[in-house]
């Protein structure tokens, strides 16, 4: 059973529209201390790195059931007919095999992309959003499973997911960490989960077929909405409000105003000066426009945006061509393709 926090974070309705909008870009005159001018960005950082907690001693009976094939069956068949052995029972099992060896690891298998080649920086936050993109690739093959296995799998992936986050979360803000804090922060990444899930569903659908018959699509829309979810989430959104040097002693970063966890609103009576109290307060996050030198890196985005779209089609057709029975038996879903390898 979830705990009650846990419930409220994967049960709450999901206010989709807050994390689909781009989030607003400005000028800021405080240096970001973590981020020196000629360096790239997290260059010098050490990587984020989660310490699984040592697993429990397997029990006597674990131990004997191995052994024993008979006593197996025989086990077996009483949890079976306790409910143990349910259809939502079994689709959870399966789909954490498939999260811990698919999803969660994505970041690590391929940390020089995401943070030599996107240039984010080596923290928690860009696990999540790694690990989040997979999560929403196994998604989307999972919805395709016949009910309710469908409902089922996608469920358990995400249970998954977010027990994992807060395991992360209560690991890197220690354990005596007040659940005032943790909650808020469950909050603050369950809008992100959905902002990335809608974002990128909205780009499959243009992509449909039937699409066109509904609003007056082009050919490409679909690819070019995808991209821009890929620039937001992927990208660190740099370069919204141009691509220029922002110059000595300044550096633009990202300002989200919106959301139900997200920064403070704006002042109803002046909104241009809490809007610039908002530029001028570090977040934290690592990820800000290119400055000096590094602004030439803005030359690369178009070839990386292409190179992160392919790699999500490559993906979903590869999933698409995995059969249900497959999937539902547990006999896995493959591993995911290099990224870099997509605009060979």
């Amino acid at each position: 059973m979830l705990s009650a926090t846990r419930r409220s974070v994967l049960s709450k309705n999901l206010r989709y529209s807050a994390l689909a909008s781009t989030s607003k870009r400005a000028y800021s005159a405080k240096q970001p201390s973590p981020q020196p001018e000629e360096k790239s960005s997290g260059a010098s950082e050490k990587a984020y790195e989660y310490k699984k907690p040592t697993p429990p001693p397997e029990t006597w009976l674990a131990q004997y059931l191995r052994r024993s094939p008979r006593a197996l069956n025989v086990f077996q068949s009483v949890t079976g007919a306790l409910g143990m052995g349910n259809p939502r029972q079994v689709a959870g099992r399966i789909s954490f095999h498939y999260y811990q060896n698919a999803c969660a690891v994505r970041e690590v298998e391929e940390r020089d992309f995401w943070h030599q080649e996107c240039r984010l920086p080596p923290t928690f936050q860009t696990w999540f959003t790694v690990t989040n993109l997979h999560v929403w690739l196994l998604t989307v093959r999972f919805r395709a499973l016949p009910s309710p296995y469908g409902e089922n799998f996608v469920q358990g992936l995400v249970d998954h997911f977010f027990l994992d986050v807060e395991d992360r979360i209560r690991q890197a803000l220690s354990q005596k960490a007040p659940e005032r804090l943790v909650s808020r922060q469950m909050k603050i990444l369950r809008e992100q989960w959905a902002g990335l899930n809608l974002a990128l569903d909205y780009a499959l659908g243009l992509s449909s077929p039937y699409a066109a018959s509904v609003s007056a699509l082009k050919s490409g829309d679909g690819d070019a909405e995808m991209a821009a979810a890929v620039w937001r989430n992927f990208l660190g959104a740099r370069g919204a409000n141009g691509i220029d040097d922002p110059g000595p002693g300044r550096v633009r970063h990202a300002v989200n105003i919106s959301g139900e966890y997200g920064k403070e609103k704006l002042s109803k009576e002046k909104p241009e000066d809490s809007l610039r109290k908002l530029e001028e307060t570090d977040d934290g996050s690592g990820v800000y426009d290119f400055v000096g030198k590094d602004v030439r890196l803005y030359v690369r985005y178009p070839e990386l945006m292409y190179t992160l779209v392919k790699y999500i089609r490559k993906e979903l057709v590869r999933l698409e061509g995995i059969s249900d029975a497959q999937i539902m038996k547990g006999e896995g879903v493959g591993k995911f393709g290099k990224v870099a390898d997509s605009n060979v």
